[in-house]
């Protein structure tokens, strides 16, 4: 089951429709999609009790619930996993996609780093893993800064450990860059990359094998400085809605 949560008013620009990250909660955007909503109508997609087997299962079930709004046409953002999930959306349904905005997207990541992981969520104590939840968004999501309050730690802290197990699995052996290229060659593309990104293997290995990919298309790969998988701090934040702005208006 997914949940829509609707923010902003309907203007000018087509609705934005907003995936976050792994815990499916829209913490993981909720700072950088509460402003943009301030122009415009955005619809952010809650997945933290979908119950689907597959990560194409549930681009599914959310491209089903975007059909069903009607809309004419609209621009997608997607944050980490909700990157890949954005990307089948926009390839796979037909739909009216206008522009495409991936933070944080990835190709392969590291298979042990996974299964630790998962094998970490399914053993830990529901109670030590909220404890913990803060350390591990900094450790993997950071650089924190100013943003110790950021909605991404809630997100984090609430989220629930077996849905984060098998959605982190339907990441191992992977090869994103299969989904992230079917985008349709003609649509705007831009990628924001934290430049001390930890969760990929190597943050500038990863930006160069995205503008490699990407090249010869509409598509920006820009760099946000001082932010990591996450954007946490004020500054990171407030850049990445200026070119997210731009980019879209």
């Amino acid at each position: 089951m997914i949940r829509l949560i609707r923010l902003g008013q309907a203007s000018q620009y087509p609705t934005l429709i907003a995936i976050p990250g792994i815990d499916g909660s829209i913490g993981s955007l909720e700072s950088i999609v509460r402003r943009l909503a301030q122009n415009r109508a955005v619809i952010a997609i809650d997945y933290s009790a979908e119950t689907n087997p597959t990560l194409e299962a549930l681009s599914a079930e959310i491209a089903a619930a975007l059909t069903a709004e009607h809309l004419t046409a609209f621009d997608l953002l997607g944050q980490s996993i909700g990157t890949i999930v954005a990307a089948q959306i926009a390839s796979d349904y037909g739909l009216p996609v206008r522009k495409v905005v991936l933070v944080c997207t990835f190709t392969r990541l590291v298979t042990p780093m996974l299964q630790m992981t998962v094998l970490a969520l399914k053993l830990t104590p529901k109670w030590l893993a909220r404890l913990l939840s803060p350390l591990s968004v900094r450790l993997l999501c950071g650089p924190v800064g100013d943003g110790r309050d950021n909605p991404a730690f809630a997100g984090a802290r609430n989220a629930d450990q077996a849905g984060v197990a098998k959605r982190t699995a339907w990441e191992i052996g992977r090869d994103f860059a299969l989904d992230l290229a079917k985008i349709k060659q003609s649509t705007p593309l831009l990628v924001l990359m934290g430049e001390q990104d930890r969760f990929v293997p190597n943050a500038k290995r990863e930006i160069a094998k995205l503008r490699a990919l990407f090249a010869n298309r509409p598509a920006q790969v820009e760099t946000i400085p001082k932010a990591g998988h996450i954007f946490l701090p004020t500054a990171a934040i407030a850049l990445a809605v200026e070119k997210i702005s731009a980019f879209l208006e």
